[in-house]
């Protein structure tokens, strides 16, 4: 199980620096900066960190909810990644909901897991607590991801980039 979890969280962080490249200087994912802080090969789960950052505001001055979504999606779709192997992936639906306001500076954290795990289908739930602020849940997701198997994923091809 140890070179599973290894394999894992190196997996992992090669999708995170592939979405921090260079060519993708424009792209949301990398405009976040998120950064791996853990996850768990047997309960199949991820945590991604984001700095709160002040275009990720909307005009009331809190992290626009489009952003939140957005932070959800990416943490979910690195773990299908890392399970999908390089297959292409995408977002079925998504729902989140909204508990309490994220502020400029809070430190988050995203945490997914997969509660099924098929050939086609993943289904995840996921938690975004404001560690700077006694751990607070703001929000909460659900979501399913569709695998399209022998269809490799965009994201990749960077690999043959650098």
């Amino acid at each position: 199980m140890e070179n599973k979890q290894l394999l894992m969280e190196n997996k992992i962080k090669e999708i995170l620096n592939l979405l921090a490249g260079e060519d993708r200087r424009n792209d949301v994912e990398k405009m976040m900066n998120p950064y791996f802080v853990r996850c768990n090969y047997e309960e199949k789960s991820l945590t991604i960190g984001y700095d709160v950052a002040e275009w990720e505001l909307n005009p009331q001055g809190v992290m626009h909810g489009g952003m939140i979504t957005t932070a959800f999606d990416n943490a979910f779709g690195i773990l299908t990644h890392f399970f999908a192997q390089e297959s292409f992936i995408t977002t079925v639906e998504l729902g989140v909901h909204f508990h309490k306001p994220v502020y400029l500076g809070d430190k988050i954290e995203i945490t997914v897991k997969s509660n099924h795990l098929g050939r086609t289908l993943a289904g995840y739930t996921g938690e975004l607590r404001c560690t700077n602020r006694d751990n607070i849940l703001a929000a909460s997701a659900t979501t399913t991801f569709i695998i399209l198997n022998g269809k490799t994923s965009d994201i990749f091809s960077a690999k043959s980039k650098n």
